[in-house]
């Protein structure tokens, strides 16, 4: 699908949504001027990310470090994220933050056809379900992991992208819709723009608005 043909399905959506869009944003950019990542590279990345929520919500960061050094998913970290599990400072409220890694998570869950998807709800209560336990090899995980279609993939990326400035626009002028809950859609969004290629690096990719 091209990007303006996205974008159709995007504004239908808002009106079934009845939501209100800003029809002036650009397109998304076509498939030709992105790299997506791999069903692998998903899949690693979900896993690590979900160790580092883990540790924003109580877990030790020995048993965190340890675990991501020994099943070789350091790297599937950002630097960022490296530096909160190597600071024995971090805050309480870079934890809080990172903490919302978890629907990102949600939403490579949902890229690998673990979960349905619902933007106006928060992650699933049995998500972590969907991946290996912690402490267990998730190499065999990793392998056989398979993305969705690049189309299905691309349509929640151009909607997440419209969603996000619908939610960042309506807090600002102080009239935000309860369904639209700018941290998940945010997190959502950064996670939908690294699987179709927008950035190479997780921490590359903007979040304009």
């Amino acid at each position: 699908m091209s990007p303006s043909e996205l974008r159709t399905e995007t504004l239908r959506r808002f009106t079934t949504w009845r939501l209100k869009p800003n029809e002036h944003l650009p397109l998304i950019e076509s498939l030709a001027d992105l790299q997506p990542k791999s069903s692998s590279q998903v899949a690693a990345r979900a896993i690590a990310a979900g160790y580092l929520a883990a540790f924003c919500f109580g877990a030790p960061v020995e048993d965190v470090r340890q675990d991501l050094e020994r099943f070789a998913l350091w790297r599937h970290l950002s630097e960022e994220e490296q530096t909160l599990l190597t600071n024995a400072d971090a805050s309480d409220q870079s934890k809080a933050f990172h903490s919302w890694l978890i629907e990102a998570i949600q939403f490579m869950a949902w890229s690998l056809g673990l979960v349905t998807s619902d933007h106006f709800a928060p992650c699933s209560e049995t998500l972590a379900s969907q991946f290996p336990d912690a402490g267990a090899d998730p190499s065999h995980f990793i392998t056989n992991a398979r993305l969705r279609p690049i189309n299905e993939l691309l349509q929640e990326a151009d909607t997440l992208y419209m969603l996000h400035w619908f939610a960042v626009e309506a807090n600002l002028e102080g009239l935000p819709d309860e369904r639209v809950v700018l941290p998940r859609v945010s997190f959502r969004r950064h996670a939908a723009d690294w699987i179709v290629g927008v950035a190479g690096a997780w921490d590359d990719v903007s979040l304009d608005t």
